[in-house]
């Protein structure tokens, strides 16, 4: 995907999804024709990687913005943090399952970013998922029994342990819970993504319970098998995108006693794709 007349490289990465992307300056803003082509890289590989050492916070928003609205539920506070042992964390430490950000609420976030500000020495990875890429490789005859079906999704708010999947009878009715297809619409461009996580779908709806789990378990075995997840071992100076609905993510058990630190941002929830003008690149 080089191009003769820019400086700008964007190659796949080893795996079922993700770019690397080379020879763009973030210092200033993107040229709309480098933009387009970053757009269509994150429509069709669901993810992209740079390598931007000493990233200020200012350059890291401008370039998230490229794919979407940010999130404005804390106006003026885009910049949050990932991080083990800092203050104002937005996320401790510990595993993560794999999972789509606020898949328990009615419309989740679109994308997310992060930039490595603190990685320890024992290394720190998030793997990512390809639930755009597991959804066709189901058989036909699964993803016509699949059609129509819908799952529901929560989380435990209250501790915000990711560690373990739960249950609605374990929960209490305040909290979140949200029911979305088991095959969702990607609101953007109508791409069919597979939308159950090992941690916070609780069931199938239509499906009695036992053969809710059972199916479940099938859709597992190949949303995470080897051959459809990326592992991103981290470096202090990696920047990554991707798209919050096509791609889940998950981490192992981190060490407690080295600083991990993460800059986060996030873009808007999916209740916005429909009402941005332009924002459904790659339709």
């Amino acid at each position: 995907m080089a191009d003769s007349d820019t400086a700008l490289v964007i190659e796949p990465l080893d795996g079922p999804l993700g770019v690397e992307v080379r020879g763009l300056d973030l210092s200033r803003p993107v040229e709309p024709g480098d933009r387009e082509r970053l757009c269509a890289a994150f429509h069709d590989r669901h993810l992209l990687y740079l390598r931007c050492p000493d990233l200020p916070g200012d350059a890291h928003l401008r370039f998230a913005e490229i794919f979407g609205p940010l999130c404005d539920e804390n106006p003026g506070e885009f910049l949050q943090y990932v991080s083990n042992l800092r203050a104002d964390r937005i996320i401790d430490e510990g595993a993560l399952l794999f999972h789509s950000d606020l898949a328990f609420t009615p419309k989740p976030v679109l994308g997310l970013s992060l930039f490595g500000l603190e990685i320890p020495a024992a290394g720190a990875q998030t793997s990512f998922a390809n639930a755009a890429r597991a959804w066709s490789r189901l058989p036909a005859a699964l993803r016509e029994q699949l059609s129509g079906l819908h799952a529901r999704h929560l989380f435990d708010l209250t501790s915000q342990r990711g560690d373990r999947p739960y249950r609605d009878a374990e929960l209490p009715a305040d909290e979140p819970r949200a029911r979305h297809p088991v095959c969702l619409r990607d609101p953007r461009n109508g791409r069919e993504i597979l939308y159950v996580s090992e941690m916070q779908t609780d069931r199938i709806l239509e499906l009695p319970p036992d053969e809710s789990d059972a199916m479940l378990a099938q859709l597992f075995a190949e949303l995470y098998a080897p051959h459809n997840v990326y592992q991103h071992d981290w470096r202090e100076g990696d920047l990554i995108v991707w798209d919050n609905l096509s791609l889940q993510h998950a981490r192992p058990e981190m060490p407690e006693l080295e600083a991990r630190t993460l800059r986060r941002i996030t873009l808007a929830t999916s209740g916005v794709a429909d009402q941005v003008e332009g924002f459904g690149y790659g339709s």
